[in-house]
């Protein structure tokens, strides 16, 4: 008698309990170097009051994508999956890390959960992963499956047939889509972009296209949520801004990928993508920086063949002041950009950090070749190479639409390694001077340079260029003149952006109120 009045005390508690809601879930996939991990810090960027967990897989040892993505965002819940597939030998992983995420949601600590697969993962097994109804999966809400594609890299495999852009995981990541980001819309013509939209909507019937740069897209687009308006404020004098609220019934999204998906099935082996494709990766790391010369000449000679995405961070001897976040992705464009100064760093010294991932890569070739990089394996290489220091100072001196800047030594005034210093003004073309131009006109020279090392470095060509600030507060772009790096390729691919981009600054700027 005690044991079935238990039984019905049981099933009253069972029945009164407050039930435990869903966790809604948005799981964002894409090919190497597309623009995951920069759509991921945009939501993380923009979510006003949602309180967003990210769970960041990476396929390397050195789970690179969850360092940027955790950033400065201390408060944020950021859970690394590394060294493995999503889909397959992290799997069990995996689902504990959602398992312990749902008990956060429990007490009110998330509310949505982001979930980012590596460039080389399939996502079907993943997706059939969450959308399971028993275990520990039965509480999530698969909401969306959001596929960044790298708009330029898929024009080259459409209209050019450039099968080094193409993979299995790649067309599985398309098939499962809900939502369709054509990434680096920038990087292609109007009517490229066109086709690469007519392509998506041909292979993934139904599914929503939005093209963007840097995967700047509003939230409501590609999430299940409400953009709830902050309305007009006509008694408060706070600032607020817009909020979202999740939706109550999900789902509504991705109908027509579940649609999709059970006509043309899933994938059955869950490995199939991975030895298809044959990607490995490597991860380099030391404590020694590098010689700028040497990493310039490593770009230019293009890299070992099969590497699709190299990523990471570098520091180097002609600046150890800065840290540089470092991306090549795509038809082999690079993006260097300084992410934490000396003054900034906890640790109190910087590392490089480097992960190599492709097909069928010799990892022994690459390592051998970032150890190159290696400022002590470059000693004694500057003062042989003086005339070259020399011609190209008078390269930069004789284009009056650039400044050059400085002596060219390294910050202790080291011989070895010599470099230029130069930034873009475009003034003279307008005649004016450089104050004139900044505080009249209201030109932003920090700005412009740094633009024009980023265009320089995404050209897809064999040069770069290091965006470098210095203790004047100048911003400029430095090039390095020894070893085996060519200025005068690297100048004359500079002399041809900075054209336009002088163009583009000084026709954006309004006149001077005294009509000037």
């Amino acid at each position: 008698m005690e044991t079935l009045t238990n039984l019905y005390v049981h099933r009253e508690n069972a029945a009164w309990a407050r039930k435990k809601r869903h966790l809604p879930v948005t799981l964002v996939t894409g090919f190497l170097g597309a623009g995951k991990t920069t759509l991921l810090n945009h939501i993380l960027t923009n979510k006003h009051n949602l309180k967003i967990a990210a769970a960041v897989n990476d396929f390397a040892e050195i789970n690179i994508d969850s360092q940027i993505v955790r950033g400065n965002r201390a408060h944020d819940s950021v859970v690394e999956l590394t060294n493995g597939c999503l889909c397959c030998s992290i799997s069990g992983e995996f689902q504990t890390a959602v398992w312990t995420l749902l008990q956060d949601a429990d007490i009110g600590k998330i509310d949505y959960l982001m979930i980012e697969t590596s460039g080389v993962t399939d996502p079907h097994k993943t997706i059939a992963t969450l959308e399971q109804d028993y275990g520990r999966m039965y509480r999530i809400r698969l909401d969306t499956v959001i596929t960044v594609v790298d708009t330029d890299a898929l024009v080259a495999r459409i209209t050019h047939g450039d099968t080094a852009l193409s993979a299995a995981a790649a067309d599985s990541q398309l098939k499962c889509a809900d939502v369709v980001l054509l990434n680096k819309r920038d990087l292609v013509s109007e009517e490229q972009l066109e086709t690469a939209k007519e392509f998506i909507r041909a292979y993934t019937p139904g599914v929503q296209v939005y093209s963007c740069m840097k995967c700047a897209v509003p939230l409501h687009y590609i999430m299940e949520v409400n953009e709830v308006s902050a309305g007009p404020q006509l008694v408060s004098h706070e600032v607020t801004t817009a909020a979202y609220t999740v939706s109550t019934d999900g789902g509504v999204m991705n109908r027509e990928r579940q649609e999709r998906m059970r006509n043309i099935g899933g994938s059955t082996d869950s490995a199939r993508h991975l030895s298809q494709d044959e990607f490995s990766s490597i991860a380099f790391e030391s404590t020694e920086p590098f010689s700028l010369g040497a990493f310039q000449a490593f770009l230019g000679s293009r890299f070992p063949p099969g590497v699709s995405r190299i990523k990471g961070t570098v520091w180097f001897e002609e600046n150890r002041s800065y840290l540089y976040s470092f991306h090549m992705s795509g038809r082999q464009r690079y993006e260097i950009l300084p992410c934490a100064s000396m003054s900034e760093s906890l640790a109190g010294a910087f590392s490089v950090q480097l992960v190599a991932i492709g097909r069928a890569i010799d990892t022994d070739a690459i390592r051998r070749s970032l150890e190159n990089c290696l400022a002590s394996k470059n000693q004694g290489l500057g003062p042989a190479l003086h005339p070259s220091y020399q011609s190209a100072r008078a390269s930069i001196a004789k284009d009056d639409r650039f400044e050059l800047i400085g002596e060219g030594f390294n910050a202790d005034s080291n011989p070895n390694h010599h470099y230029v210093d130069f930034r873009v003004t475009g003034c003279i073309e307008y005649g004016k001077t450089t104050v004139e131009a900044s505080d009249i006109y209201g030109i932003d020279f920090t700005r412009m340079n740094l633009e024009l090392a980023k265009r320089v470095n995404g050209s897809s060509g064999p040069v770069s260029i290091l965006p470098v600030l210095l203790p004047t507060g100048m911003q400029v772009c430095r090039h390095a003149v020894y070893g085996d790096v060519s200025f005068d390729l690297a100048w004359k691919l500079v002399q041809d952006v900075a054209k336009s981009l002088i163009d583009e600054f000084y026709r954006a700027v309004g006149y001077c109120k005294c009509g000037m």
